[in-house]
């Protein structure tokens, strides 16, 4: 499951993948040996729609920060949520469910435990998921196979070629200032207090070029014309979230300074790439309250911009021989195997712990709020299922 709009958080967006049978059964389906059927699920229900519920989910929420207040009881999304289904549908949705978070796009899932797919480390909001028991977590860099697509051309550009000889020492892009990015503002302006920002080229030199789709391209001449991009990321916070906006740099081979949660530098070179310390002081990524990391960042920018022209131009030179290499590391097969292996088996040790466990008891509730002249559970699972293993676990668990 994944948000169908790039970038959107509401769960009307929500979009499920495998949705009915014929999804199911066709080309992109899970084959017949593959998909955990409930034990002794007659032949004559295999195509029914428990078949569906009854699979495993991968929520994928791998592109934005996790928000788990968001979609809490009294969350606006949640109501918008219900107002949708009440309104358009004329379907009024269990309120016992409310807690089910996420998990409201798929009210009847019978998996005790759906995958959260994520792409942020240090996170208090997967451990709020996680504590609920409904959700485990599994990390991926999602951005590093989003960015290769994106960035392609820059592995063969022969426009691009920065050199030491720059208009100004900085690129900054900053297009958004709310939410998670209003730090963003007050980056700014330390930076114009200092003086700074003259050294600064805020945005792209080309302004009228920037569309929707900038964060998916990048501008020969910002990164020609320009010495050190300045990477201003989602979250400053105590999370790790790294995305397109440090990648870009990095399949621009140019160099940067990064503004993000404490660790990420360290997080980059886990993964293989090359940061500039000592030629550039890199020491702010130790630093775990915000306001003195992005301090420590602004002084340096500082430093960096009172050298002479002869000391600034050893210093490109060297920072440019790194970023070669990290670009040549990014486009690298290794790197897409690193990121995607990654992704397989986080996902599937977050699976082996809970192994496709059904909660029929949550299911159930849900079911009968909704239809409350329904028959028992007995009753309906004799008469609709015939299944002796359904009726078992519902009798022990609603003790009935």
């Amino acid at each position: 499951m994944y948000y169908k709009k790039w970038g959107s958080r509401e769960l009307i967006d929500v979009y499920p993948y495998q949705i009915n049978n014929q999804w199911l059964n066709g080309p992109n389906g899970i084959s017949v040996e593959d998909r955990y059927n409930i034990p002794n699920l007659p032949n004559k229900l295999l195509n029914h729609e428990w078949i569906i519920i009854a699979q495993p989910v991968l929520f994928c929420h791998d592109q934005e920060p996790l928000n788990f207040n968001l979609y809490s009881e009294h969350g606006y999304y949640v109501n918008d949520f219900y107002k949708l289904f009440e309104g358009k549908r004329n379907i009024t949705i269990n309120p016992t469910l409310r807690d089910r978070n996420l998990r409201l796009t798929i009210s009847n899932s019978l998996q005790k435990t759906w995958v959260l797919l994520h792409s942020e480390l240090n996170s208090k909001n997967l451990a709020c998921y996680e504590s609920t028991g409904q959700f485990i977590g599994a990390y991926w860099w999602s951005h590093a196979a989003i960015s290769r697509d994106w960035y392609r051309f820059a592995q063969y550009d022969k426009a691009l070629n920065p050199t030491s000889d720059v208009n100004k020492l900085f690129l900054i892009y900053c297009r958004a200032f709310t939410g998670s990015r209003e730090y963003r503002v007050d980056f700014l302006n330390r930076l114009k207090n200092l003086s700074v920002l003259d050294h600064c080229q805020v945005g792209s030199f080309h302004p009228g070029s920037v569309k929707s789709d900038a964060s998916a391209i990048y501008d020969v001449d910002d990164y020609n014309n320009t010495g050190i991009n300045i990477v201003l990321e989602t979250v400053v916070d105590e999370r790790i979230h790294l995305t397109e906006k440090i990648l870009r740099p990095i399949a621009c081979g140019h160099p940067f300074m990064l503004a993000a949660g404490p660790g990420s530098l360290a997080l980059l070179r886990k993964y293989g790439f090359e940061t500039f310390d000592p030629l550039i002081n890199e020491s702010y990524d130790e630093i775990h309250n915000s306001q003195e990391r992005l301090n420590a960042i602004v002084n340096e920018m500082l430093r960096l911009s009172k050298m002479s022209k002869q000391q600034l131009a050893a210093l490109l030179k060297n920072c440019f021989a790194i970023a070669e290499r990290n670009k040549q590391k990014f486009f690298s097969s290794e790197f897409f195997d690193q990121v995607t292996n990654e992704l397989h088996d986080n996902v599937r040790t977050a699976f082996d712990v809970h192994k496709g466990e059904y909660d029929f008891v949550t299911w159930w509730n849900n079911y009968n709020w909704r239809n409350q002249h329904s028959p028992t559970p007995v009753e309906y699972m004799t008469n609709t299922l015939h299944n002796p293993y359904l009726i078992s676990h519902i009798e022990q668990h609603l003790k009935l």
